[in-house]
């Protein structure tokens, strides 16, 4: 049951969504459709969609970022867009960012919240901190149920 709680939001992260594109839309919808195209066969090799990528951290566009992120992750490409998350997370503060450094480094099908690495420790921790409620149900089970305290993510990893 404890797993189910962690499960089922990441099912919602991962569900398919609709994006319409009107010809009286301004350059978002064309972009965000260009996204979806240019990442559907993931060419990890292609300089175009580093680029791409690259602009999008350097933009802080979290909608596209997160669009990319599902489109690796449900292609099975999540460690491969680890860096991407790491500039993400890093450059911009972004707490969905740190939220997927912890899955992409530690999720696994045997134990879903085995966080075995410091570094994923930190970035749940960090997510938390700054508000994210998407792991919580993970910060619940990992802490608050076994009776240890939430510690702060700086006494977890201090990579500075």
């Amino acid at each position: 049951m404890k797993n189910l709680l962690f499960i089922m939001p990441l099912f919602a992260l991962f569900s398919c969504t609709k994006t319409e594109v009107k010809n009286n839309d301004n350059n978002t919808s064309v972009e965000q459709s260009k996204i979806a195209s240019d990442t559907n066969h993931l060419n990890l090799s292609d300089h175009k969609l580093q680029e791409e990528l690259n602009k999008v951290i350097l933009n802080n566009d979290t909608i596209a970022y997160k669009k990319y992120y599902k489109n690796y992750v449900t292609s099975g490409h999540a460690k491969e867009f680890l860096y991407y998350a790491i500039l993400m997370a890093e450059k911009n503060n972004s707490k969905e960012a740190y939220s997927n450094i912890s899955e992409i480094l530690d999720f696994t099908l045997e134990d879903p919240l085995a966080y075995n690495s410091q570094y994923a420790s930190y970035c749940l921790l960090k997510a938390y901190e700054m508000g994210n409620k998407d792991v919580e149900s993970s910060i619940n089970y990992i802490y608050k149920e076994k009776g240890k305290k939430i510690p702060r993510s700086s006494s977890v990893y201090c990579g500075k």
